[in-house]
């Protein structure tokens, strides 16, 4: 029986100003070893909220959130620093890469913060880029490189520490179709070879059909799942089905 690495119980999330706004009202969810799940709902429907309590970004207003069955915001600053090195891995659309840096510099910074020695470092470097196919750009600076390159070496920082979780928030959004399909193999293949749990928000019905299990999120709660069978084709139906349904095309969502 698969373990679960994300356990997530009545999350409530409110904000608070001149008037009161609650974007989540109590999501159960539970993420296991090893699967690849997309969040999906309308603009303002909660799904980056949800990724942002998550990612420890947002602090809940109530609610549990486990991560290999701790719960990180039980932990202080410097704990919780280190956890989310340690633990979580991040993929933004806009890459967040730090243009000072060579490409190589870029990939190795969380080990660099962790003290790791520098026969590990250049041994994972040269995994995780011979398995990304980015060898070549290694010395390189990020205006040289492309924007498919870009979130290629944006996953390589992302999973070079070896996370259990890989939290991504519309890693497709700034990439054109041919490097969107490359990108979204790639979420597979770290999946499958290095075992890592991914948990994904997207508008797009295409690049949430490469996931196993879709959840949609409406008006701050869980409204429906949907779980990819042989038929990947179908998959992409039933979500462009249930994105239809929840009023909204590809796009909009």
């Amino acid at each position: 029986m698969a373990e679960t690495i994300l356990n997530v119980k009545q999350l409530q999330k409110e904000y608070t100003g001149e008037i009161t706004y609650k974007a989540l009202k109590g999501i159960d969810f539970h993420l296991d070893e090893n699967e690849f799940v997309a969040v999906m709902g309308p603009s303002g429907s909660g799904k980056t909220t949800f990724l942002n309590c998550i990612s420890t970004i947002d602090r809940p207003t109530n609610g549990f959130i486990t991560i290999n069955s701790k719960s990180p915001y039980e932990l202080n600053d410097e704990e919780l620093a280190k956890f989310r090195r340690t633990e979580l891995g991040f993929v933004f659309q806009d890459f967040n890469l730090v243009h000072t840096l060579t490409i190589e510099e870029n990939i190795l910074l969380p080990l660099a913060l962790d003290s790791v020695n520098e026969k590990e470092m250049r041994r994972r470097l040269a995994e995780i880029a011979n398995f990304l196919g980015i060898r070549e750009i290694l010395k390189k600076r990020t205006f040289e490189i492309s924007g498919g390159q870009k979130q290629r070496v944006a996953i390589a920082r992302a999973v070079i520490h070896e996370p259990s979780l890989l939290l991504a928030d519309e890693p497709t959004g700034n990439l054109d179709s041919k490097s969107v399909n490359s990108v979204m193999t790639l979420f597979e293949s770290i999946n499958k070879t290095f075992n890592t749990a991914i948990l994904m928000v997207t508008h797009d019905a295409y690049v949430a059909s490469f996931a196993q299990r879709v959840i949609f999120i409406k008006d701050g709660v869980l409204y429906n799942e949907i779980h990819r069978g042989e038929n990947k084709q179908q998959f992409y139906q039933e979500i462009m089905d249930t994105l239809t349904f929840l009023g909204g095309g590809r796009h909009e969502l």
